[in-house]
């Protein structure tokens, strides 16, 4: 198991901790003066912070005007894309779904987000592509 250590940090919430060590994706320590580990990254003072959460997104929504030739709502309101969903929606398909739904969840992770709390589409029932 390779573990990092970052020092050099200024820890979001923590003024004593300038150190801390990461094991398998996970933080494992905080503090100052933590042992020696197999790679040592120096974060010249940078801040460090808990990751993102996307409270409200809809994975199932994602990027679906886009597949309609456009590049999201014209206007860049709600109530357009609200307005185009209907005739797009008619085409989804479970794979069109999932492919959209992780291009959206992959562009979310790269801009730090580590949570996100999705909210679907499930009418009408019988359908259920979503």
């Amino acid at each position: 198991m390779k573990k990092k250590k970052f020092f050099n940090a200024k820890i979001y919430r923590n003024d004593s901790a300038t150190e801390m060590i990461v094991e398998n994706g996970k933080i494992t320590h905080l503090g100052t003066n933590l042992p020696k580990c197999d790679e040592e990254i120096d974060l010249n003072g940078k801040l460090v912070l808990p990751p993102y959460v996307d409270p409200h997104l809809h994975l199932d929504y994602v990027y679906t005007l886009s597949e309609l030739g456009q590049e999201g709502a014209g206007s860049g309101t709600l109530f357009e894309a609200i307005e185009l969903w209907p005739q797009f929606k008619k085409t989804l398909t479970v794979e069109s779904v999932k492919r959209l739904a992780m291009k959206g969840i992959k562009d979310e992770v790269s801009q730090g987000v580590q949570h996100i709390r999705t909210h679907i589409d499930v009418l009408p029932i019988l359908t259920l592509r979503h």
